[in-house]
């Protein structure tokens, strides 16, 4: 008796420390401490082991290990370097050799089997972008060969990016941006019937960003070692730079924000992306984004405010207390922090909490690897800065040791659901239609999604019939998303008038909301003209409802009947735009998570927003009023356009005011040709006049200098304890920086915003930056150079595009400034090597003034921040 009750106790102690490694209940550690200027928990230490620009090795920005201690990396515009860390008079030494191979430029690589593959990012004529796999031939145990397994098109900042191990070890995966194409010969999980998928018109960047960019936006795929067999995985991201898998064995990605849209109804913070199989989330060019609760794409897990997402690391195998050792560490390039998500099983998906883990300033983080030694090794760098390996490591009192953690239990049940449904997305069944057309009813949405992307994978001939039966309303409704990509119009006007026939105001908000999106969906994707029948049926569906729901089904209900021209919402919606002003709660997007504890990161767009919050409610509803041609008296259009007026008062991202004429305009097309200018002056009338910032702006004194790097730096050095803020913040205006860049919340918005160059460039950086500002030139701002047939060189940056025109802005100072491009006169178009940003605007400088300058740049525009 007495050994079995030994028994039964060993058995409950196994259980209990099974139970306690298992559980998420430890906590963060929220005493900090701070080493070399870089903040981290208390317990946890961190050194730099090496400068790669110091040796001329470039800037590193990816980082893979081998299975004999090694660590391979790479330059974002150079080559790929084998290193080894060792130990020298007691102190780490990295070992680093490059590898003499006509291979470099990789932002992913992954070391498997005696192999390194390398995911390029190329813009050299010497290597094309895509998918390389590095061999040693002979078996000496140097890595000497470079086969190529797949070229795509697409390189830059929204190229090609990272590339993970499945989690069998069998595959492995790859990340790409929004500026990839996917080839022709890759499909898979993802059914190709993405379009813009837009009601009414999209109205793109003023600025030109992703312009000619459509679905379906940034992707990932699964390949083999070989590189044959491409898969399609998911689509819909923006820039999603690397993806990683947790403990159950489920991936993960880091997207990014445009924070030039911010204040707008369709910015969407940077985000933690559940990416599961067949996934779409939603990415479209300028105002065409979907909104998270469309159920045609999937939302995500974590919305983490603004900043330029990186690497992406799963926990698993580091040596630091539990809580570390579960979730993903995420990495913010812009704002040199690390964030650390703690993942919990939600449905069939996950919640995430987000606390920042290490930040420091600069530190542009790049990406980063588990070591063997169970420390955490990361980089720093990109856009040619000077770049570091750095180690973390944990000696603190905590227990640390390396925790053994397999899929959890809890959700199992309803991610088996989803993986079944899942394995249709390869091996489509019509036998399963029946347990299919089952799920798209499902209380989780990741299982109705997976259930939708099932059913698409079909023949429609086998499914068309479904709606007809007598179904509960979310399978009606997951039926008619699918008919919509699907079936002619004749299907989908049945299936308007199924769906006209569901009682739906009484459905919960989020079944009313995909109510309303798979008619709008319908809508959209009609061929032909609505029946007249179908369209009253609608208006007499939506317009009793119209203002008496949420505000989420109140600017969706706008949308349609807008689309459908039913002008009696126009003085219920100027009424509710007059007087529904308030801006509570829209700000939760800017500070969530940790971001309220470090505001003064996210530069004065963000602080000037939220002082000067723009309604972006009400801007939802004049986009929608835009399109609205009928049931306008001469007194609601003036209180249309005063609105306008009104609107431009308001702070929001560099896009705001621009986005905000560019509403305005579609609105005036749609104005009796004799009223225009009289409506455009109301405008006017309301709106505010913007400070002219090259008022009493004083000319250099000089003499000027022919500026070179170096002797910047000299002046710098030499200069900066005398340094003027008031006469760097002029140098700023009068070398017309002001005019295309802004700080502190003054400027223009055709360059990089420079608020926080000081957390990311040095003096040689900016001096690199400014005397030779062709050297690196980012996407967003890069023109192209349109040959014509008759030998003229157009160059610009393409603002719009119609069937026979392209819109090109061809000024830095100014986007609107623009001419057509005429496509039929059109021979060829390439990137433009030069930078928009003409080289000597500071050679009027004298010493002194270009170190006021480059210290009010370092501060940004902060006098307390100015470097003595």
């Amino acid at each position: 008796m007495k050994g079995v009750t030994l028994l039964l106790l060993s058995f409950t102690c196994v259980l209990f420390y099974s139970c306690h490694l298992d559980s998420d209940n430890e906590s963060p550690i929220t005493e900090k401490v701070t080493i070399d200027a870089i903040t981290l928990p208390k317990g946890f230490v961190i050194s730099k082991l090496y400068e790669p620009t110091d040796k001329e090795q470039g800037s590193w920005v990816s980082i893979t290990k081998d299975d004999k201690g090694n660590f391979y990396t790479s330059d974002q515009y150079g080559s790929i370097y084998k290193s080894r860390l060792t130990k020298s008079e007691g102190k780490n030494v990295l070992e680093v050799q490059k590898l003499d191979l006509n291979i470099g430029l990789a932002q992913g690589l992954l070391y498997h089997n005696n192999e390194l593959f390398a995911l390029v990012n190329s813009n050299d004529e010497k290597i094309q972008s895509g998918l390389y796999k590095i061999i040693d031939s002979n078996g000496d145990g140097t890595l000497d060969r470079v086969k190529t397994l797949k070229t795509v098109n697409g390189n830059g900042e929204h190229g090609p990016h990272n590339i993970v191990l499945a989690p069998d070890g069998q595959s492995m995966y790859m990340v790409f941006g929004n500026h990839t194409d996917i080839p022709s010969d890759v499909r898979g999980r993802v059914p190709e019937v993405w379009d813009e998928d837009n009601l009414l018109p999209v109205i793109k960047d003023p600025s030109g960003h992703a312009n000619s960019r459509k679905a379906p936006g940034g992707w990932v795929a699964q390949t083999d070692f070989e590189g044959k067999d491409w898969t399609l995985i998911t689509v819909g991201t923006r820039n999603t730079y690397d993806i990683a898998f947790n403990r159950d064995n489920e991936l993960f990605g880091f997207d990014s924000d445009m924070e030039y849209d911010l204040g707008m109804p369709w910015y969407r913070p940077i985000r933690l992306n559940h990416m599961t199989s067949g996934a779409d989330f939603g990415w479209r060019t300028g105002t065409g984004k979907f909104r998270d609760y469309y159920p045609d794409n999937l939302s995500s897990i974590a919305n983490l405010g603004q900043g330029s997402p990186t690497g992406v690391l799963d926990g698993r195998g580091l040596k630091f207390p539990a809580y570390y050792q579960k979730g993903l560490y995420l990495f913010d390039w812009s704002y040199g922090t690390m964030y650390h998500a703690r993942l919990t099983p939600k449905g069939s998906s996950f919640e995430a909490e987000v606390t920042q883990f290490l930040s420091g300033v600069p530190l542009p983080l790049t990406n980063g690897v588990v070591g063997d030694d169970g420390a955490l090794y990361f980089l720093t760098g990109g856009r040619r800065l000077e770049s570091g390996l750095y180690r973390v490591t944990y000696e603190g009192g905590l227990p640390s040791e390396v925790l053994e953690l397999k899929e959890r239990s809890e959700g199992k049940k309803l991610r088996d659901l989803r993986k079944q449904l899942e394995v249709l997305h390869v091996n489509p069944s019509v036998d399963q239609i029946p347990f299919i057309v089952q799920h798209l009813g499902h209380t989780d949405r990741a299982i109705r999604f997976s259930a939708r992307v099932a059913l698409e994978h079909l023949d429609y001939a086998h499914w068309k019939d479904e709606i007809k039966k007598d179904n509960p309303s979310e399978v009606s409704v997951g039926l008619a998303l699918a008919i919509a990509h699907h079936g002619d119009d004749a299907a989908k006007v049945e299936a308007l008038k199924t769906l006209a026939g569901i009682e739906w105001q009484s459905l919960e908000e989020s079944k009313k909301l995909d109510f309303i999106r798979g008619v709008d969906l319908l809508l959209t994707r009609m061929d032909g003209s609505l029946p007249t029948d179908v369209q009253e049926k609608i208006k007499e569906l939506f317009l009793p409802a119209y203002l008496a729901s949420s505000e989420a089904v109140n600017m969706e209900l706008c949308k349609i009947l807008s689309y459908l021209q039913v002008e009696e919402i126009v003085t219920l919606t100027l009424h509710e735009m007059e007087t529904n002003t308030s801006t509570e709660g829209m700000e939760a997007m800017y500070i969530s998570g940790d971001i309220s504890n470090r505001s003064e990161q996210y530069g004065k767009d963000v602080e000037n927003m939220l002082a000067n919050m723009p309604n972006q409610r009400n801007i939802s509803y004049a986009m929608s009023l835009s399109y609205l041609q009928k049931g306008w008296s001469t007194s609601a259009r003036e209180r249309y356009f005063k609105w306008f007026g009104d609107a431009l008062q308001k702070a929001g991202g560099k896009q705001y005011l621009n986005f905000i004429r560019a509403i305005q305009k579609e609105a005036l097309a749609n104005v009796p040709e004799n009223e225009q200018e009289y409506l455009s002056e109301i405008t006017e009338i309301a709106a505010a006049r913007r400070a002219d910032y090259m008022e009493d702006v004083k000319q250099p004194e000089g003499p000027g200098v022919n500026w070179t790097v170096e002797l910047l730096m000299s002046a710098y050095e030499k200069n900066y304890k005398n340094a003027d803020f008031e006469n760097g913040k002029n140098m700023f205006k009068a070398s017309l920086c002001i005019s295309c860049h802004s700080m502190n919340g003054e400027g223009g918005s055709s360059g990089p915003e420079l608020t926080k160059i000081g957390s990311r460039f040095t003096v040689g950086a900016i001096g690199e930056a400014i005397v030779n500002p062709s050297g690196t030139i980012g996407d967003r701002y890069q023109y192209s150079d349109y040959h014509m047939k008759d030998g003229s060189v157009i160059t610009g940056i393409e603002i719009n595009e119609d069937d026979d025109t392209i819109e090109v802005s061809i000024s830095a100072f100014t986007s609107n400034v623009t001419t057509k491009v005429r496509k039929d006169r059109l021979e060829s178009v390439e990137l433009s090597k030069i930078s928009p940003m003409p080289a000597g605007l500071v050679n009027r400088l004298n010493e002194q003034e270009i170190t006021d300058l480059i210290a009010y740049m370092l501060s940004g525009g902060n006098r307390n921040n100015i470097k003595k």
